[in-house]
């Protein structure tokens, strides 16, 4: 009867199939970013995806855009710091819990006023693939007119749920600063227009802890 019942417990417990493999570090360290960069970048997408699923569990919200400090404007560590932020953490690992908002989909982004661009890599999850599209929302950042708008053109081989642009700066039409002032709103607003970003201002219930959060 205890076998019957250890039995049953495990089958109560589904198993948590944690992620594994992390192709986007390993391009990044193939395209020769240094492995400390990658590192850095990958744990800091950890820590905001938690973030990131705590803000969605008390407010319910579906998507987020936010920008990652330590990418320095390169796509290839942006994509690290969004795999690291959907990636579903070992249960056995003794260490704080990281990434697990891979049910969120996100717009992040990172600039570097030195290179003069702006990188942003959009993920479409799942759960909203019918209402939103990767390519068409980084696109609509891109074409955007908020602010004097951002520029650029969405990277070939995008998909549905997976996209990335560097948007230079352009002395004539697009300025650095007001790009990087730009790009956030336009993420924003964009899924506000497609009542897929809730805040205080959009809610009938009052407070919002989504609002509250460092977008």
């Amino acid at each position: 009867r205890a076998h019957a019942s250890k039995m049953a417990d495990a089958e109560a417990k589904p198993v948590v199939e944690f992620t594994k493999d992390f192709p986007k570090k390993d391009a990044a360290i193939a395209a020769g970013f240094k492995e400390k960069d990658v590192a850095k970048v990958f744990k800091e997408g950890g820590k905001k995806g938690v973030e990131i699923e705590g803000a969605a569990d008390m407010s319910g919200l579906t998507c987020f855009c936010t920008r990652i400090q330590n990418a320095k404007g390169e796509v290839k560590l942006l994509e690290v710091a969004m795999e690291g932020m959907n990636a579903i953490p070992d249960p056995s690992d003794e260490e704080e819990r990281k990434g697990c908002s891979g049910k969120i989909s996100k717009i992040i982004i990172s600039e570097s006023e030195e290179k003069g661009q702006i990188a942003m890599v959009a993920y479409v999850a799942e759960e909203t693939k019918d209402k939103l599209n990767a390519k068409d929302w980084l696109q609509g950042v891109c074409d955007s007119d908020l602010g004097g708008g951002v520029g650029g053109t969405v990277d070939e081989g995008a998909t549905d749920t997976w996209a990335t642009v560097t948007c230079k700066e352009d002395k004539e039409k697009f300025f650095f600063l007001k790009m990087k002032d730009n790009c956030l709103g336009a993420a924003i607003a964009y899924l506000r227009e497609r009542d897929l970003f809730q805040d205080d201002s959009s809610s009938e219930e009052g407070d919002n802890p989504a609002a509250d959060f460092e977008w």
